[in-house]
């Protein structure tokens, strides 16, 4: 959860109208995310898929569609509750502690490896890759951006939950939108039919017996120009339809257009002068197909049009922020141009390494990684040698303390007190005393 802090005085104190906009969006991308879960699990899995005759398919698609989602509505929980990575006290012991030793410079838009910058803001030094966020009113540690969807900074803390949250909600999406597709298309053509009680029952057509002569009483449903097969579906459909009757002889071809006529009452009326023929709905032989309320199909098209959405507008935002994470870069940092990035190291995976934690399953999980190769303050370099996990050399062993690390890389000017206390060290101080001095 969030450390304890003082009261927002900035943009987003409670009350303002840029606070009452990031919680109403916040409160759509929720909405968003729950009402897709609602649209899948209850109208698609649970009336439109048995409706169809696809039982088989239920358990299947609920285990890939409920595994994706539930794992995306998991990263965002954890991406908005989280701390983004504001400054720890440990850091401000350390900088009053250091004193003048420590090397503080203005911030600048560009690199800065190595240097503590200044921030106005907040009246303190802050570490190298922080940024001071204008919305939350505090620095945050290797600080990327403020998304206004989770209502938070992302930056080193949760950086690894905002790019899990983006992958699986579009996966979340692009899966919905391929295990019903076919059903989405079939009820958009359904939306253009529902016309004079017509409730759309797809797949379901009834059995019918054919009689010669016509309907005679009962009220017309509908009169229309259609082949037999048509008429068959049609009065399927038809809740009240009974059978239907056409002038003429049946042949057999299905294909034979005919003037029809649905009728909700059955009665035979035969005369040989004027040839009918009228099918018999056997509505009473057949299990009643499950119907689908015009709500049910309003719903799921809704569904359809969101995913779509999701997946559209997640898409590119994967495109730009999965990249820059496999350089070791946040989309701040995309922008400077006075050196090669510092922090490169080397390969995709190590790079994506310093923001999900040393390579592992928990990767795929939005839980804090099991061996994070910092810790917030201070970055391995591109001239430092990994070890296999992917720490860097400085930090291997259990005798670097993360205030030698900061001094390391952060220059302190060492004074009488600390050569004393590395010569102690033996072998350690040695080696740390060469990487000091180059």
């Amino acid at each position: 959860g969030r450390p304890p802090q003082a009261a927002v005085v900035g943009p987003m104190k409670p009350g303002s109208a840029l606070f009452r906009a990031s919680q109403a969006t916040m409160t759509v991308s929720i909405s968003v995310f729950l009402y897709e879960g609602f649209a899948y699990n209850i109208i698609y899995l649970g009336r439109i898929l048995p409706a169809v005759g696809k039982h088989a398919f239920v358990l299947p698609f609920a285990i890939l569609f409920n595994a994706i989602w539930g794992l995306a509505i998991w990263s965002y929980v954890r991406a908005h509750f989280s701390d983004p990575g504001r400054v720890p006290d440990k850091w401000r012991d350390f900088v009053r502690a250091i004193g003048d030793a420590l090397p503080v410079v203005p911030a600048r838009p560009e690199w800065q490896p190595g240097k503590a910058t200044y921030c106005k803001k907040c009246d303190l030094p802050r570490p190298e890759r922080a940024h001071h966020c204008l919305l939350c009113e505090v620095c945050v540690l290797r600080m990327d951006h403020h998304c206004p969807w989770i209502n938070n900074c992302v930056g080193y803390r949760n950086h690894k939950f905002f790019l899990l949250l983006g992958t699986y909600a579009c996966l979340a999406s692009f899966a919905a939108l391929a295990t019903s597709l076919p059903e989405l298309v079939h009820c958009a053509g359904a939306l253009t039919r529902i016309q004079d009680g017509f409730v759309w029952e797809p797949g379901a057509v009834a059995s019918f017996a054919q009689h010669e002569g016509y309907i005679s009483n009962g009220g017309k449903l509908l009169e229309q120009n259609m082949t037999v097969a048509e008429a068959r579906v049609r009065c399927s459909k038809m809740p009240t339809c009974k059978g239907f009757t056409f002038p003429g002889e049946y042949d057999g071809d299905d294909r034979k257009v005919h003037d029809v006529y649905l009728k909700n009452h059955w009665n035979v009326f035969s005369d040989s002068a004027h040839p009918w023929t009228s099918f018999r709905r056997m509505s009473d032989e057949v299990a009643p197909p499950k119907r689908l309320e015009v709500t049910d199909i309003l719903v799921f098209l809704i569904f359809g049009i969101l995913a779509l959405f999701v997946a559209v507008l997640l898409t590119p935002m994967l495109a730009t922020h999965v990249p820059l994470a496999m350089r070791n870069l946040t989309t701040i940092e995309d922008n400077y141009e006075n050196m090669r990035n510092p922090f490169d190291q080397g390969s995709t995976t190590a790079n994506l390494a310093q923001v999900m934690g040393a390579p592992g399953v928990d990767w795929l999980v939005p839980i804090d990684p099991w061996k994070p190769l910092s810790d917030g303050i201070s970055f391995a370099r591109s001239d430092e040698r990994l070890e296999p996990d992917g720490s860097s050399e400085l930090e291997d062993g259990e005798d670097v303390k993360p205030e030698m690390l900061w001094k390391m890389r952060y220059r302190v000017r060492r004074r009488v007190a600390d050569v004393q206390e590395e010569a102690s060290d033996g072998w350690l101080g040695s080696y740390v005393t060469r990487w000091w001095n180059g």
